[in-house]
């Protein structure tokens, strides 16, 4: 996968993760271990969700992101605050500070390359 190419896969994953936490946030709090917050989970999936259209279809796509850079870092936070003694939570929280410094590069990257002609 190409640099360019990245946007539209974080895109589909963004996608499909924010539709299972919005559908079923309970299947995620149990997998989780963070029984009871099921209502911050649905959340941060509708929020997932709003950065779609940007990351699939964005012209330039280089915001979009940085702007999922900054949504990794706000929900690294989220897990690795409310995870206490959820191994899985604290993972996920690990994982995401992790994607937040390649979707930030990729981003960054981006924005410094000439504008594609279409």
């Amino acid at each position: 996968m190409g640099l360019e190419e990245m946007p539209a896969t974080v895109g589909y994953v963004t996608t499909a993760t924010g539709v299972a936490l919005v559908l079923a946030p309970g299947v995620a709090a149990r997998q989780l271990g963070l029984a009871g917050q099921e209502g911050p989970l649905r959340l941060i999936g509708a929020a997932d969700l709003v950065l779609v259209p940007g990351l699939l279809r964005g012209k330039p796509r280089w915001p979009w992101m940085i702007a999922r850079a900054g949504m990794n870092l706000a929900m690294a936070a989220y897990f690795l605050g409310v995870g206490g003694k959820s191994r899985e939570a604290r993972v996920t929280g690990y994982v995401l500070m992790g994607l937040t410094v390649v979707d930030g590069a990729t981003g960054i990257t981006l924005s410094r390359r000439p504008a594609p002609v279409d």
